[in-house]
């Protein structure tokens, strides 16, 4: 028997991204409105993924929409999607983001023919080539064996487990199901073929959603392949067999760049330093976190507005931080009478006592601090 499926998951459709918000734009050309319409236009290249892999199912594992944010005309749009390919049946489990309650999407609406909410109450829906697909874990010991078994799971993989984690498991438990693939949610980056028996996706989120989720984003394309003569018990599992492929099909990337700027005589040459990076990390269509580095000449302020103001148009979004320290001359400002001269020599005798290098980098974080404290009045940290 063979299965070929479409493991996605992680939507959040209609998330906030109060991050990205700005005054510049608002309505259908602010930054968070634009990123909320990536998310859909993500889920309509899934869907032409499924058709052009010709899959036999599609898999979402979990918060494929935000509950309590996502708006009615999404909610059409997704069936509308889902519609255009009546053919594969489309098989959902709720998440901790869109749960099964009252007044939900999945309790309360009436979905597409080919769109089944797996929960508690439906145990697993059979497709017709010989493969059952639970959307929660039956009893240890339960499943029949002469199916193609796959399971659909939203919660916390193999992390130390707190009071805060999301329907938390270990991939050992998992494996004593004797399951042939296990679909996951929640994580939103990949996890490929996990578990003694390697048979543990999970596929992350198709479109990052902040910094956090740097990296390729996508979906799986599985196929899973199982000889069962024989094993119409409980008791024989067959041999099973799994070829995953990642597929990458996000819209934009969240890129975090460091970028030195020592040696930069004013904030032009900063940026143009900055845009050089960028070019070489990702497109106009990324979101980049800028973390300026290094050493700024003794009264040169970089004016992180005039840099981002020229760097617009050069990527979706920025946001820059200035981690630079000013440049000072520490062994002529030792030999200073005064108090700037004093303090120097005091925390240069300070760093050359330090036991490692972790204390010896604090001591000199303080002084440039102290220096800042005593020419400028107050530190900017």
């Amino acid at each position: 028997m063979r299965i070929k499926l479409l493991q996605c998951g992680d939507l959040h459709l209609d998330a906030p991204f109060t991050s990205l918000a700005d005054t510049d734009n608002v309505g259908i050309d602010s930054k968070p409105e634009q990123r909320r319409n990536d998310l859909k236009l993500v889920l309509s290249r899934i869907v032409d993924t499924a058709v052009a892999h010709q899959v036999d199912l599609l898999l979402i594992c979990g918060d494929l929409y935000e509950h309590g944010c996502t708006r009615r005309s999404t909610f059409h749009y997704v069936c509308d999607i889902f519609k255009g390919i009546a053919d594969i049946p489309v098989l959902i489990i709720p998440g901790n983001h869109d749960p099964l309650v009252p007044g939900s999407y999945y309790s309360d609406f009436k979905w597409p023919p080919n769109v089944h909410i797996l929960s508690d109450s439906e145990n697993f829906f059979e497709h017709k080539d010989g493969t059952r697909v639970y959307g929660s874990l039956p009893p240890v010991g339960s499943l029949d064996h002469s199916f193609i078994n796959i399971l659909m799971y939203h919660g916390t993989l193999d992390m130390p487990f707190s009071t805060n984690a999301f329907a938390p498991i270990s991939s050992l438990e998992l494996e004593a199901y004797g399951f042939d693939y296990c679909a996951l949610g929640h994580f939103h980056t990949q996890i490929d073929g996990a578990g003694p028996g390697r048979r543990i996706f999970n596929a992350g989120s198709p479109e990052p959603l902040g910094f956090d989720e740097e990296g390729h984003h996508g979906v799986i394309i599985a196929t899973v392949e199982k000889e069962t003569d024989g094993c119409n018990t409980k008791e024989l599992k067959g041999q099973s067999s799994i070829r995953a492929d990642f597929l990458e099909l996000c819209t934009r990337r969240f890129i975090s760049l460091d970028v030195p700027v020592t040696g930069c005589l004013d904030s032009e040459q900063a940026a143009i330093r900055i845009s050089s990076h960028m070019e070489q990390a990702g497109t106009y269509e990324d979101l980049y976190k800028i973390t300026m580095l290094g050493y700024a000449f003794q009264g040169l302020k970089f004016d992180t507005d005039l840099i981002g103001d020229f760097l617009k148009g050069k990527a979706f979004y920025i946001k820059l931080i200035d981690n630079t320290a000013p440049e000072y001359d520490f062994e002529s400002i030792a030999e200073e009478p005064g108090l700037r001269g004093l303090f120097v020599r005091k925390m240069l005798d300070k760093a050359l006592e330090a036991t490692d290098t972790e204390e010896k980098a604090l001591i000199m974080q303080a002084l440039y601090y102290g220096m800042e404290a005593i020419d400028e009045g107050k530190v900017c940290v």
